[in-house]
């Protein structure tokens, strides 16, 4: 049997697993399309988020809450008729949802297609008196109709201090020519989770909530593997599955940080630069794999112009050995860059802000431009393979070949600060950290690339968002418009750790202001922000102190003076 029969052999199966590898992307590109459809149709729905009873967190790679500890419960909703009894959402109280949502392809084309169902979740629950607080989400597209659901993880955080950090991250397929229930292919899709929050810098007391589903068969196999593989990294948390028998892997992990997390936008200044902890566009080669092998032709090409196949097969070999490496070293490099808990960010000292190079490969760059209302000039876009991306791109067979699944980290930090982590990530497996990038200053959220990076974009539009186009359509820093509060909390709220907690928990929902005590034993709180956000926040000032009510309440417009939330 040669090569393309055995391909076909690959194709066959899969399709019985319901998965059509040609029309289907790999990895984190099997994401609901981000910037042509999951953030304009999460605009579309603004208006009807503010009738709900919900709050979206702000746009980051993890869900960041405060708490020493977390339990997690999960259920599964019909994307047809999603219902969710108001009751238990009170009972179950949760601090955060996060949301996992595997629709058919045709559902996901457009915005407007797409919000409709998705309005259908957040009405199922906005529907409660408890405020959910929806701090991360995933879509996911099939190719097989029925194979759709809304999985939701309600986590609820306990105890005052510190942070916890949790995500989940979801994928089908990595490498076709890998069994479904490859020890490869299973440990780039748990590592695929982690990843987010090792680029935070949480790694300690980590938690996995596995994600598995595969046809009869190969069910049984995978979830040994897949609880094996999570039980090596952390504690296993049971969790009910899909059962859709279609493929599935991945996980919703959480871990605990006892130190303030890198998100310090504001803080991003002229003359900080950019880091990333290693090459990036591992999907152009899987991607270019499955399109060579659907066309002989192609085939024929990508031998005269790139390398041989054989050569091709090693190094996609080596590429998925790094994938399925976790980052974990990289985490523990970020971790000693942060603030201690509580203390003030200090240029010469920590790192003010990371992403996860992954699904949208170098439009992070241009996400965290836009968060931080500065430029951004790249002048190096260090890939996996630079002719195997260009092809790809080249020939239509990915839009944007920089894209990867987990992927590189990159970091935004004074040169000092750069400099010591450049020379510390080099000890790690797999890691070659390089300075790519520099913040020229204040602006319009611009990303300027060299010219010769457009040749790994096909896609128009998304070159065009390169420029002064957004890419989270007003997603950037809030959803609904900005207010101020002012509130008084009255009781016990002196010396009891009311004003970190108070501070912990407006960070974790984008918030600045400060905490201050006053002569009368009171706790004045300024808060500014998102309304939504705010009003939840003023909610939940009290939550966990029991001698404690918050008393007059003051909201007015914001005045846009703050750049943290401080401890006065």
């Amino acid at each position: 049997m040669n090569r393309l029969e055995r391909f076909k052999e690959r194709v066959k199966l899969y399709r019985e697993a319901g998965i059509a590898l040609e029309s289907l992307s790999l990895g984190c590109s099997v994401k609901v399309d981000l910037y042509n459809v999951l953030y304009p149709a999460l605009q579309l729905l603004r208006e009807e988020m503010y009738k709900l009873n919900l709050v979206i967190a702000p746009r980051e790679d993890a869900a960041i809450m405060p708490g020493a500890s977390a339990a997690l419960r999960r259920y599964f909703l019909d994307v047809e008729n999603p219902r969710f009894d108001p009751a238990e959402l009170e009972k179950l109280s949760p601090t955060v949802a996060i949301v996992l949502a595997q629709v058919y392809m045709g559902k996901a084309a457009a915005p407007d297609l797409f919000a409709k169902y998705v309005a259908g979740l957040y009405k199922a629950l906005g529907s409660s008196r408890h405020k959910v607080w929806l701090g991360k989400g995933h879509s996911i597209i099939s190719t097989k109709k029925g194979a759709e659901f809304f999985m939701v993880d309600f986590l609820k955080a306990e105890g005052q201090e510190g942070y916890i950090v949790a995500n989940n991250d979801t994928i089908q397929v990595i490498d076709p020519s890998e069994d479904f229930d490859s020890p490869l292919q299973i440990a780039v899709a748990v590592n695929n989770a982690l990843n987010d929050l090792f680029t935070k810098g949480a790694w300690k007391d980590i938690h996995i909530a596995p994600v598995y589903d595969a046809p009869p068969p190969f069910r049984g196999p995978l979830e040994a593997r897949v609880k094996s593989y999570a039980s090596s990294l952390g504690k296993l948390v049971e969790a009910p599955q899909p059962e859709m028998g279609y493929l599935l892997l991945g996980a919703t992990a959480y871990a605990r940080l006892d130190r303030e997390p890198p998100l310090f936008y504001d803080k991003i200044r002229e003359g900080f630069v950019v880091v990333v902890t290693r090459p990036f566009g591992e999907l152009a080669y899987f991607t270019t794999y499955v399109a060579v092998h659907t066309d002989e032709t192609l085939m024929k090409k990508f031998e005269e112009e790139v390398m041989p196949i054989e050569q091709f097969e090693a190094e996609k070999r080596r590429v998925l050995e790094i994938m399925a490496t976790p980052n974990l070293e990289a985490a523990k490099a970020i971790y000693q860059y942060l603030p201690d808990l509580g203390e003030r960010f200090d240029p010469e000292a920590h790192i003010a802000a990371t992403i996860d190079v992954s699904g949208p490969g170098i439009f992070v760059f241009k996400e965290v431009a836009e968060r931080a209302g500065v430029d951004i000039r790249l002048f190096d876009v260090p890939l996996m393979s630079s002719a195997v991306s260009k092809f790809a791109a080249d020939n239509y067979i990915m839009p944007d070949a920089t894209a990867g699944t987990n992927g590189a980290i990159a970091i935004f930090a004074s040169r000092k600060v750069a400099e010591e982590l450049v020379e510390k990530l080099s000890k790690a497996p797999h890691a070659k950290p390089t300075v790519i990038g520099v913040v020229e200053g204040k602006g319009e959220g611009r990303l300027i690339v060299p010219e010769w990076a457009l040749q790994y974009i096909s896609s128009k539009k998304l070159r065009e968002k390169l420029g002064t186009a957004s890419v989270l359509g007003g997603l950037a820093r809030v959803v609904g418009r900005p207010i101020r509060a002012v509130a008084y909390v009255e009781g016990a709220v002196q010396g009891v750790g009311f004003r970190p907690m108070a501070r912990a928990r407006a960070k974790a929902l984008g918030l600045l202001g400060y905490a201050k005590n006053l002569p009368d034993g009171r706790v004045e709180v300024v808060v500014e922000g998102d309304e939504e956000r705010v009003r939840k926040y003023v909610e939940e000032l009290c939550k966990g102190f029991e001698n404690c009510r918050v008393g007059q309440v003051i909201y007015a417009e914001a005045r846009g003076e703050f750049s943290d939330f401080s401890i006065l």
